[in-house]
């Protein structure tokens, strides 16, 4: 096997580049969490993040639109530019940063209102729309995650009525009601049944045709189902970042085959 680097190059894919993470590391307090990780992420792909629990997926993934600095006594060393811009630096609003990278949280969290509110809080909040453009926008939303056929076009229903697979779809048309460029998804479907899997899976497909879709996931198989390139962590380090179908047919770093083989992790 090759000798394993901590810099990491997707391949030589010509889309355009729409993150770049330099030399990353996190610290809670003095416990570094993550290792000197590098990467790019490109333009319509998935983009999913594998490896035991533990690893830091998640970490790292929150590191991307800024959620850990919710997290009291945490920091990060190296760069993360979206489009070229340093998400850290000073002239960053990390309100209109959050905007253009949304986060779907791993269960379902609809907020305990309509349907109709939940969609249309984030413009409405954000002044983007109203009256009836803020209607037709919420029911553009949820036609495109496939909802308001099993709603029947009632979007005054309470959100937490439907079911979680539902939910899911509703809080990912409430992410997408601000229009983002990025869609960060943690563990999406580690709640859901297999058929609501299922549709989520095939919804992200769907989506990656307008948006920049990164996906932390336990489940290989869906890795390898839905994803055009894989990052593998182990420890806090990105071990290794290829396309999918060779980091699962012909992995370069012997951790990696050890993991997908069952032999590691």
């Amino acid at each position: 096997m090759a000798d394993e680097t901590k810099t990491h190059k997707s391949g030589s894919g010509k889309k355009a580049t729409v993150i770049e993470v330099q030399h990353l590391s996190f610290f809670y307090g003095v416990k570094q969490a993550l290792f000197d990780i590098s990467m790019e992420i490109h333009n319509h792909e998935i983009t999913a993040f594998i490896g035991p629990s533990g690893c830091g997926k998640s970490t790292f993934l929150r590191c991307l639109n800024r959620m850990n600095d919710e997290i009291h006594d945490t920091h990060v060393q190296g760069k993360i530019l979206l489009h070229g811009e340093d998400i850290h630096g000073p002239e960053m609003d990390v309100a209109n940063l959050r905007q253009r990278i949304g986060l779907v949280f791993q269960k379902p969290n609809p907020f305990p209102q309509s349907i109709f509110n939940n969609v249309a809080m984030g413009p409405r909040s954000l002044g983007m729309m109203r009256g009836a453009d803020l209607q037709d926008w919420v029911k553009q939303l949820l036609q495109r995650v496939h909802l308001w056929d099993d709603i029947k076009g009632d979007t005054s229903l309470p959100a937490l009525s439907l079911a979680l697979g539902q939910q899911q779809r509703l809080c990912i048309a409430r992410t997408l009601a601000v229009k983002p460029e990025v869609i960060l998804m943690d563990e999406p479907c580690s709640a859901l049944d297999p058929i609501a899997t299922l549709n989520i899976e095939e919804l992200m497909r769907d989506l990656r045709k307008e948006y920049t879709i990164v996906i932390v996931t336990h489940n290989m198989q869906q890795a390898a189902r839905v994803s055009d390139r894989t990052a593998f962590f182990w420890l806090g380090e990105l071990v290794e970042f290829a396309k999918t179908k060779q980091l699962f047919t012909r992995p370069t770093q012997q951790r990696t085959e050890d993991y997908i083989s069952g032999r590691m992790g």
